[in-house]
């Protein structure tokens, strides 16, 4: 009886496809422990084999986006991870690794954005600490590159007026000739730039911006005296309205504060508040001040805004002054003169949060490196208990849980890719990416601390 050769030859390649199809899983495997290993190179072989097999294995095409990172292949690196990102979007490492591609691609609103995304699902680990100090520097980089080309741009501020409801609180200047109360000076504007920040119908200037605006113009405290310094400060930092004063005593235990609350562009009197007390009162007296200058902008307050207010951040004067110092070194970029100064305001109070965060802040800028710090999947996936990487090791390839099937823009999307990587050898050596490192921008806040007495009563929304 002669055999059919087709029947024989449809038999052979049902085979063929099953063997091909049961490596799969092997080569994804292989793959994703090579990556887990660091060894990137060799792991682009399996990799490729395994998404030619299974083009909606996600892992592995993260896992390829990693390797190509590593590989200095950024460009081949975003289309991987972003392609695995449309699929798994809560995928951890796959947010870290894109948030590092674009922050080295010089595309750091992106990279905040990614970074971002991934410290709200990572909420209780190490590296989501990294994550955030390094967020930090970047968006104070980003602040930097804003105010040189505010600079360049400054003719064309003045036909553009600031909102009346922004505002920039600038350092205040010392008439006391007591060196005790040096550090007051940054440390009053940041209280007062903390508790106006708590109401949401102010824009208010971060003291970080208005620190930078001072380096860049070559101004120190001296130059903050001067008459015309305070508008044009205004005009560059897109405030409406300005606060600046003076403060001064008699000797160490008294204080007396003078502030002018002006509007820029507008030739009216500004507005002016005294408020004087023992130094043991220091943080009443500043409370004070805000509700007053609260009042004369004619402001209402709701509820939970004044109760925001009323907090004040320790009542230790010794750790208080101690932050002030730190805030003065931070601005110097002496970093570890700053958590040396942090460190003693929280050995003075242990409950002091402004400075315990203020100690991971100057870390977090001691510590910084052009390159972020790389991690394998697994320990990118950790969360608090919960292993994210379930959800995104593997797509299902159909049933009512199935993630949607690839279209045809992905499937030429990871043939374009793959041949790329197909050309990424062993012996391939990847080039120096380098660039220049970008900045943090530290958040307002001062912390939150013990509900004060308010001595002046505003209105309350209905």
């Amino acid at each position: 009886m002669v055999k059919h050769p087709v029947r024989y030859g449809g038999a052979l390649f049902v085979l063929l496809l099953v063997l091909f199809q049961s490596c799969a899983p092997a080569q994804q495997n292989l793959g994703h422990e090579l990556i887990e290993r660091g060894e990137y190179a060799r792991a682009v072989r399996p990799l490729k084999m395994a998404i030619a097999q299974d083009y909606t294995d996600v892992q592995s095409i993260r896992d390829m986006g990693i390797a190509m990172y590593h590989a200095g292949k950024l460009k081949l690196a975003r289309g991987f991870l972003r392609l695995a990102l449309s699929r798994a979007p809560k995928d951890m490492p796959t947010l870290y690794y894109l948030g590092m591609v674009y922050e080295l691609e010089g595309q750091i609103d992106q990279a905040l954005q990614h970074y971002s995304r991934y410290t709200q699902l990572n909420p209780a680990r190490k590296m989501r600490q990294t994550v955030e100090g390094r967020m930090q520097v970047l968006v104070r980089q980003q602040m930097a590159a804003q105010i040189k080309a505010l600079l360049e741009q400054e003719e064309a501020l003045e036909a553009s007026p600031a909102p009346e409801n922004s505002i920039a609180v600038l350092y205040f200047t010392d008439l006391s000739g007591n060196p005790d109360f040096v550090p007051l000076r940054k440390g009053l504007a940041e209280m007062l730039i903390t508790d106006l920040a708590q109401v949401k119908s102010l824009q208010v200037v971060e003291r970080a911006r208005m620190q930078m605006l001072l380096d860049e113009m070559g101004l120190g405290m001296t130059g903050l005296v001067k008459e015309e310094t305070a508008p044009r400060m205004g005009r560059l930092l897109k405030a409406g309205r300005i606060v600046q004063g003076t403060f001064s005593g008699a000797d160490a235990k008294m204080l007396k504060i003078d502030a002018l609350l002006a509007t820029v562009g507008v030739e009216t009197p500004a507005a002016a508040e005294k408020i004087s007390g023992s130094l043991e009162e220091f943080y009443q007296l500043q409370k004070d001040l805000v509700f007053n200058l609260i009042d004369v902008m004619g402001l209402r307050l709701s509820r939970g805004e004044r109760e925001a207010i009323q907090r004040i951040p320790t009542k230790n004067l010794t750790a208080f002054m101690a932050w002030c110092r730190g805030l003065d070194e931070e601005d110097r970029g002496n970093w570890q003169g700053a958590q040396e100064q942090f460190r003693a305001a929280v050995s003075a109070d242990p409950a002091f949060q402004s400075a315990i965060d203020a100690i991971g802040r100057s870390a977090a800028f001691a510590s910084f490196s052009p390159r972020p710090e790389t991690a394998p999947p697994s320990l990118l996936a950790e969360a608090g208990g919960r292993d994210d990487r379930r959800e995104s090791t593997r797509l299902p390839s159909g049933g009512a849980a199935a993630v949607p099937s690839a279209s045809a823009g992905d499937l030429i999307t990871i043939d374009l890719l793959s041949r790329a990587a197909a050309q990424i050898t062993p012996g391939f050596v990847p080039g120096v990416e380098s660039r220049k490192p970008t900045t943090e921008s530290s958040t307002i806040g001062i912390g939150t601390g013990i509900p004060l007495e308010v001595r002046i009563q505003l209105p309350v929304k209905p």
